[in-house]
Formats: C-alpha cells, structure tokens, sequence
C-alpha cells in the first residue's frame, strides 16, 4: 500500500475543473478525478488551517481536542493520556498507521509556522522543506516539490507508506504565478457573481479582507503593496477588482497544479505510479465575495468550510462512471477510509468515520448532519443539513455583514444566519426572520451536537475551570483579532473618514464584547 496525500492550502472545491469550474486551473487534478471518487460535499471539520489539521491529525472535533483556533488556550492540543501513557482510544491518526505497519511522513512546513509540535509528531519523518516559516518567508512550492521527489526517490519503491506533502501557495499572497496568470485568463472568463449591485451592498461593512477595505489595519500604510508580487486590490468597487483578486487565486491553482504533475511523474519513473493511491484536500477554502469577505478565510461559511476530497485508489476506485458523490463527508474521513482498505482497527474514540462504501461503488449516504467550527476572524459554527445552512457565530470580532442581525432582542444577540443553498448559493439572504421554524430547528440541532460532545468522559475530565465549556467559547474573551486589532481599525476608519455608519458599528461590536487586552 502507497499513499501520497496531498494537502493544498486553502483551495475551494469549486475552483477546480473537476467539481464543474469553467476555467483550466486544474488539469492534472481533474485526470485524479477521473480515475477516482469526488467528494462534492466534503467539509473540514473546524476551520482554518491549524484547527483544521488538528482535526485531521486526530481524527478528533475541535470541541474535543481543544483546538480551535490559531492563539492562547484555542490552539494548545489537550494531548490525551496522562505523563507517558497515551489514551490509547484516542491516539493520533497518522501515528495510528505508523504503529500499524505503515510508515509516515510528512513534507510540510505547518507544524513551524503554526506551532503545532502536535502535528508533526504524528509521523515517523516530518520533513521542513525551508529552514523558516511565517510572514513574507513563507514555503514556495519550487521548494517543496524538490525535496518530496527526494523523498520519493528514496521510498517510492518500499511497500506500505503514506507521503503527506502541503502546498502554500494557493494561500494569498499568489507568489511565483507570473507564467499562469495569462493561461487561466484566456481559458475562461471569471465567475459572473458578485456583481456589481453586490458590491455595492458590501460597502458599509466593517472588516478586513472587505470590499470596503482590504489590507489589514497594521498594512494600510504606504509601501503594503509590496509585500505582494501580485498586485492585490485596495478595495473592490467593481467586478474588474473581483477578477484580479480571483485572476491571482486561480494561477495559483494552476501553478501547483503543475507540481503536482511532477510528482506523479516521478511516481511514474520510479514503476509504481498504477500503485499508489493519490489523495487530493485542503484545510480550508477561500471567500471571494461571500458574506462581504475577499481572498479570505474569514467565516463559517461554505467558502470557507467546504474543501476538495478526491481520491484515486488502483484497485478501489477503477470502475470506470463512479466518479462523484453529493453525500456528506468531513474531511477527517480519509483517515479511518485509510485503516479500513489497510486492514487497521479504527479507534474507538475518533469522531472520523470511514466512507470507504463510495469508494467501492455501494451505496453510502453520508452524515445526514454536518457541524464545522470556525475560529479566526470571527468565532462561530455552520450546521449542513440537506439544502440548509445555519450559522451560530459566538464572536463576530471585527465584522459586520449585510444581512446579520446584531439586535440583543433575538435569539442568540441575532448573531445568527440562515441560508437555504439551493435557491441561493452565494448566501445573500437571510432567511432567520422569514423562517423562524427552519431556524429553530437547524438551532435545536446545534445545541444538541455541543451538549453531546460536552457531557462525553474527556470533558469530564477537564481542569474544573474548564470541565464541560466549549474551547470556541473560552477563547471568546480574547476575541478574534489576532490578525485584525480593532482598536487599530477604528482608528484606521476615523482617520480615513469612514462613515458614521461603519464607525458606530464597530463602536458597538467593541462595546458588545469586551476582551482582554
């Protein structure tokens, strides 16, 4: 058994040609797709990048592990067992196959730049493919590829291993993309929505990676443009200022499309390429328009929460016509789908469960229900449920979104929404006042998936100050701003002559969640 996984930040599903994208970004994806299954609805449990791996490495909710978001007691991994002994239910996913007779590794530079010892403790080889992490010395793909095929030339041949290998470049700032940017450009026009009546109706929000402002509060400076070799927009006033912002996004699509088509080829020199067992997914996705936000991942929202999960497996996914399935996935699935076709128990503990019925072509129907936790920029959980999506946020932090009702008169301080997905698939429509029984139930279901999970034996076992409190909520007196200080961006908006609008807003979302400073 050979698997390589690749994990490719931030890439939305539905950029890519495979899951129905009219431009050419994805080639060698789409052929992966082809000789296997597609996930059209796979969701990451808890969202953005080091929750979402967590989940993954663990096969554990984030309300479980701890894990939600990238700062202060969000981001440490509650390590289950007690001094050297391990809580053998619950041991970590890769780990998991490693005891069992398959030998991990990883190239990827996440466990530095988001200080997750965690995550690269997991495998037998964690590999750093650059000697930095974080801000403007970020992994470029042209290094991470080299020292996979090394790797591959070493092991391609050996029997029994799983390579992860995490591409960056798909995550703004669109580095490198100098020779895709006119290939995507002439394959397709960019997607119609949002238009321009749109993004009209975004220009009174508050936020960051908004069409009223995009650079940060500590980049809206003279010069913030250069951290960037692609030029990014200011603000996005128009469908053009969308385009260069999605332009960029889908050269970097392409450009590590093209990398991956190097590993495969190397796959190919070395005779085991019809072996091995290829895994497409991402951490998270990315907005661009959705709920007011650009190149971001900002929110609990599909844009966001949704990712890719494709998965070529010789001798599992070859019957030609099973190619796609709409039923509901996380993407933590794969992990225990991997211990299934191995052979591997699957811990009792996990949250993961296998879909390894759809890749063998019978029937599977999936999570009837889907709860994804999101905790930067704002805190908050989306529930999936057929055509339906609720949003509860916790903490709005810098934001306001057109549509979001912040009233203390209503359920949960109006910090809610409601979108039916088929009728409106950009989210441009409220529907908590209009359909206060849908609401009430998608609540119901909420409310339950958090009081399950906080009455199990690991909450129990908890420090007193934390026995039986969801992690999202504690992180909530520190607020979201790790990359957005409100106090900066109000400063920012008077300065700049924001309207009064924009400014009592965020006044009032200041005033509505005191934190600790």
């Amino acid at each position: 058994m050979r698997i390589l996984v690749l994990d490719i930040d931030s890439l939305r599903p539905d950029h890519l040609g495979c899951y129905g994208y009219e431009r050419d970004t994805s080639p060698t994806i789409d052929t992966l797709a082809e000789e296997g299954m597609r996930f059209d609805r796979c969701y990451a449990s808890d969202t953005p990048c080091l929750p979402s791996r967590t989940a993954l490495a663990t096969c554990r909710m984030g309300i479980n592990t701890g894990v939600v978001t990238h700062h202060g007691e969000g981001q440490r991994y509650n390590e289950p067992g007690e001094g050297h002994d391990p809580d053998a239910n619950r041991v970590p996913a890769f780990r998991h196959l490693a005891e069992n007779g398959i030998y991990t590794a990883s190239v990827s530079q996440f466990s530095q730049r988001h200080l997750a010892y965690h995550f690269s403790a997991n495998f037998q080889e964690s590999i750093m493919p650059t000697a930095t992490a974080g801000g403007p010395a970020v992994e470029d793909c042209s290094e991470v590829t080299p020292v996979a095929k090394s790797w591959l030339a070493q092991h391609a041949t050996d029997d029994d291993w799983l390579l992860h290998v995490n591409y960056w470049d798909v995550h703004h700032p669109y580095l490198g993309i100098e020779n895709f940017v006119d290939p995507v450009r002439e394959s397709g026009p960019t997607p119609a929505w949002p238009d321009q009546e749109t993004i009209d109706g975004q220009q009174e929000m508050t936020g960051i990676r908004t069409a009223d402002l995009w650079p940060s509060a500590s980049q809206y400076k003279p010069g913030w443009e250069e951290f960037y070799d692609y030029k990014m927009p200011e603000s996005v006033d128009s469908p053009a200022d969308v385009e260069q912002f999605v332009d960029g996004y889908d050269a970097s699509i392409r450009r590590v499309d093209a990398e991956i088509d190097k590993l495969l080829a190397c796959l190919e020199r070395h005779g085991v390429r019809e072996e091995t067992a290829i895994v497409i997914t991402a951490d998270h996705g990315e907005a661009f328009g959705e709920h007011g936000i650009y190149a971001e991942h900002a929110f609990p929202h599909p844009a966001c929460q949704q990712v890719p999960m494709i998965v070529s497996w010789p001798g599992v996914t070859d019957d030609a016509g099973r190619t796609g399935t709409d039923a509901q996935v996380y993407q933590f699935d794969l992990l225990p789908t991997v211990c299934e076709l191995a052979g591997i128990d699957i811990p009792t503990d996990w949250d993961a469960e296998p879909f390894t019925p759809a890749l063998e072509g019978d029937e599977f129907s999936g999570r009837d229900v889907i709860v994804a936790g999101h905790g930067i920029y704002t805190y908050g959980r989306a529930v999936y449920q057929d055509e339906w999506m609720y949003v509860r946020l916790i903490h709005p932090g810098v934001f306001s979104y057109p549509g979001l009702y912040n009233d203390p008169g209503l359920p949960n301080d109006g910090l809610e929404l409601l979108h039916n997905l088929e009728d409106d698939p950009n989210q441009t429509r409220n529907l908590v006042e209009s359909n206060p029984e849908k609401t009430a139930e998608m609540r119901a279901l909420l409310d339950r998936w958090i009081a399950s999970h906080l009455s199990d034996d690991w909450h129990r076992q908890q420090p007193v100050g934390a026995r039986g409190m969801d992690p999202l909520a504690r992180t909530a007196s520190r607020g979201p701003y790790l990359y957005a200080n409100p106090d900066e961006l109000l400063k920012l908006y008077q300065e700049h002559g924001r309207s009064d609008t924009q400014i009592e807003a965020l006044s009032r979302t200041m005033d509505a969640f005191p934190r600790e400073r």
